[in-house]
Formats: C-alpha cells, sequence, structure tokens
C-alpha cells in the first residue's frame, strides 16, 4: 500500500516520504537516506511534459522546476506541444499544423488525446532516447498529444509518473473545470457544459472519454500533486483516490521577477496619475466564459469615474464581448498578451487592487504574482482562491453577485478593507510562494520515487 505524509506549514516544510512499502523516517531538513538512496542520489533524470514551456501559469512552473534542477546539476528535460521555442533542454514535438488538425477533430468528434500520433510518436522516441527515471505530467488537454500512446508507454516502462493536475481534466470526462456539475464522480455523459474548454461542438463523448480516462490514467505507479486544498479534495473523490494526493502551492520568482516595484515610478512611465486609482485584471482568455469577463465589465461601469481598469491579454475578438455588453465603458483600457514579466511586474506594482472574478479557479498564478507585488485582491469564493487570500490578502465574495464584487473593489480603493500592507503581503507571499519552496517540494517526491525504483 502506498502512503503519504507530505504537508507545508506556514514558514517551514514538513516532509514525510512515501513509498511501496510504507511511510519512512521524518524528517523537518528532508528524509533521511538509505544505503540505497545515497547510491543514487543525484543521477535522477527527469522529463517533464506539458502543453507550453514558460507561456501561461503550468507553463511558467514548468520552466521553474527545469531551471532549478539544471542549476543544481540534475539531468532535466522539458518535452512540450506548442508555443514558441524553449530553453536549453527542452523539446517541442508538435508542429502548428498537427495542433491545429487535433483541435478541429476534437471539436467536432468530441474526443480530446486521441489524436496526434505522429507527433507523439516523436515524443516516445525521444524518451527512448533520454529514458527517463521519473516523468512529470502537468496540462495534457492542448490539442498536442495522443493520450493512449503516451500512457501506454508510461505503465509498458514501469516509468514513475508524478501528475500535476492544473486543473480538473484529468479525471472529468472533458471539461477542464465542472463548475456545479458532479457526474465526473460516477461516470460523465449528458454533459452541461459541452462548450468549455476543451470544447466539443457536435458530438458528447464525455462518458466515452471518462471511462477510457480511467482506464488508462489509473495504472502505474504515480503520485497525484495539486496546487490547493480544493483540487486535492476533488481528486480524492475521483477514480485517482487509491494514489497518493499532495497539495503543493505553486511557487512564482518572488527574488528576481515579482517584488514590489517604485509605485510613483511605475506610473510615471506608463502616464497614470499619482492619485488615478487603478483597478488590475490579467487573463489569457477573456472570451471564456469561466473567466468573468463580464464582471470586469460590469465592475467599469458600476465604479464610473472612481477608477480606471486596465485588462492585459485582450485581443480584438474580445471586442465583440464589450459590444454584448453594452460596449466600451471610457474608464477601461486594454491591453494585449504579453510575455514581459518585467512590465506586468510594474502593472502589478502601481495598481490599487488585482481582480480575479473567475467562476471557476484552481490556483491562480497571476494572483501570487500581484500579491508578490504588494497589490491585494478581490475575487470570487471558487476552487483554491479562498484560500490564496486567507489572512488578509485579499477579499472573496459569492460566485456571481455583482454587488458584493463591486463593493469589495470599493472597500480596497477606500482603504476600508481590513488587509495586510502592501509590504507584509508581498513578503509572505516571498515566503510561502516561493519557486525554491515549490521545487524542493517537487524534488522530494522525485527523489523518493527514484529510490523506490
Amino acid at each position: 500500500m502506498v502512503s503519504v505524509g507530505m504537508h507545508f506549514d506556514r514558514g517551514r516544510q514538513v516532509c514525510a516520504a512515501f513509498s511501496v512499502t510504507g511511510v519512512l523516517a521524518v524528517s523537518h531538513k528532508g528524509c533521511r537516506k538509505g544505503p540505497r538512496a545515497a547510491q543514487k542520489d543525484g543521477n535522477m533524470k527527469i522529463l517533464q511534459i506539458n502543453s507550453h514551456y514558460d507561456q501561461g501559469g503550468a507553463a511558467r512552473i514548468v520552466a521553474c522546476i527545469h531551471r532549478q534542477l539544471l542549476a543544481q546539476g540534475q539531468e532535466s528535460h522539458v518535452a512540450y506541444g506548442r508555443g514558441r521555442k524553449g530553453a536549453e533542454g527542452t523539446y517541442r514535438f508538435n508542429t502548428v499544423p498537427e495542433v491545429l488538425l487535433s483541435a478541429g477533430c476534437s471539436r467536432f468528434l468530441g474526443k480530446n488525446g486521441w489524436y496526434n500520433r505522429m507527433a507523439t510518436r516523436r515524443l516516445l522516441r525521444f524518451m527512448e532516447q533520454i529514458k527517463p527515471d521519473v516523468v512529470h505530467l502537468h496540462a495534457l488537454h492542448g490539442y498536442y498529444l495522443n493520450f493512449p500512446m503516451l500512457f501506454n508507454y508510461i505503465n509498458d516502462k514501469k516509468i514513475s509518473c508524478v501528475w500535476t493536475f492544473h486543473d480538473c481534466h484529468a479525471f472529468t470526462g472533458n471539461c477542464g473545470y465542472f463548475f456545479d456539475c458532479e457526474r465526473w464522480k460516477k461516470g460523465c455523459g449528458n454533459c452541461p457544459y459541452p462548450g468549455n474548454y476543451p470544447a466539443s461542438q457536435w458530438f458528447d463523448r464525455s462518458e466515452q472519454m471518462w471511462r477510457q480516462k480511467q482506464e488508462l490514467f489509473t495504472r502505474g505507479r504515480k503520485v497525484i500533486v495539486t496546487p490547493s486544498r480544493w483540487l486535492t479534495e476533488q481528486a480524492k473523490q475521483s477514480y485517482f483516490k487509491k494514489y497518493p494526493c499532495i497539495t503543493i502551492h505553486n511557487g512564482i520568482n518572488t527574488k528576481q521577477i515579482f517584488y514590489p516595484r517604485d509605485r510613483r515610478a511605475c506610473r510615471e512611465k506608463y502616464g497614470f496619475g499619482q492619485e488615478e486609482k487603478l483597478i488590475l485584471g490579467i487573463a489569457a482568455g477573456y472570451r471564456d466564459q469561466r473567466k468573468g469577463a463580464r464582471y470586469i465589465i460590469q465592475l467599469a461601469r458600476d465604479l464610473g469615474n472612481e477608477a480606471k481598469l486596465i485588462l492585459i491579454g485582450w485581443n480584438r475578438e474580445n471586442d465583440a464581448m464589450l459590444e454584448e455588453n453594452g460596449g466600451r465603458a471610457g474608464n477601461i483600457l486594454t491591453l494585449p498578451n504579453t510575455a514581459d514579466t518585467e512590465m506586468l511586474a510594474e502593472y502589478y506594482s502601481m495598481a490599487d487592487v488585482f481582480v480575479i472574478p473567475s467562476l471557476a479557479e484552481n490556483y491562480a498564478t497571476t494572483t501570487l504574482e500581484a500579491m508578490a507585488c504588494g497589490t491585494p485582491v478581490v475575487g470570487f469564493e471558487v476552487g483554491g482562491i479562498p484560500e490564496q487570500l486567507e489572512g488578509g490578502r485579499g477579499i472573496t465574495v459569492k460566485a456571481g453577485d455583482q454587488a458584493l464584487f463591486d463593493e469589495a473593489v470599493r472597500s480596497v480603493l477606500r482603504g476600508k478593507a481590513r488587509l495586510m500592507s502592501r509590504e507584509a503581503l508581498a513578503a509572505a507571499v516571498g515566503e510561502e510562494n516561493s519557486t525554491e519552496r515549490m521545487t524542493e517540494a517537487y524534488q522530494q517526491i522525485y527523489r523518493e520515487l527514484f529510490r523506490e525504483g
């Protein structure tokens, strides 16, 4: 029986190793090494698989772990399916036409993860070449991967696996977030949200997908990791309940990138008034109903001249949504998505409040980034958002309640909310959500899986 005892207290990591034989010795400085561990330590080959490299929340987590492993002299590789060229030790195994073809097939035929055979063959050849000791899976649903081919290979080769759930797709019939639906607990089918990413336009294959995913995903040796306590509890109610499931909060670079900048200088640089009230929102896909963009748009109208709303991640497709919701308010400034983290940190730093009105969310890295720059957050009481904002880091309100959302934002803007100081907020996130803390937690899992071989 696999057992696990790993959690994180404020200020320190408490780690208990897990194994197929039982719980090993516990130490606040790390787990005690046996003779076999001493012989094998330091020779791990780690392969991470994700849709992107260093683009988006999950991808930045991947990049952080990869860079840390390389810095420590470990052999680290990242295989990814989409996006721009990565860094040292990364391999993109898909092409744009292949991704587009897979997306089309998935949307019209209703099955995600059953195409991309040629691209997945390239991935398997790469895996055969490097022979990883541990495979760390991340976001697999991005129209870039063939699930049966990958998991059959991992299971046949008996490769130990860590799987970080960045959303709920691994244990549902298709959707990334299930909202109020609980069919995933027993078998899906008759999906109430077929249009949510990854969308199915014509056929509802959710029941079939649920059965096939269960068969594929619940074989072999795995440790499940989620970034939030909320998602850990959901995973424990799914067909993954037989596996160890650990919460490791996402980490961000709070030393070189996301730290408080001089607010006055940032406002001067980007042309904002020093006394102007600024609200910031960042999302890669505002047209996704899950992101709750309509609440931000309505917030701008409700506040009027009280504040200016800055939305980063906007594109021309989203302009239609503004028209659908009554047109562009004069206090809304839209900016395109950007990979410039320095600019993002400056916008976070000069904002008075960051808003995240998502109707479903796990453990948002944008929320961490804002708080690391000293900016409090207002969001809905969904998923992992409440645990991110506990202890005076921000305010959560009932999901979908526009009046309460507006009121919470106003209370922050007017200095009436009982929150941490900006300095204390940045310090708390810097301590508890650093990349060092996160990567060490993952490495502990790698080491134990590697030792058990």
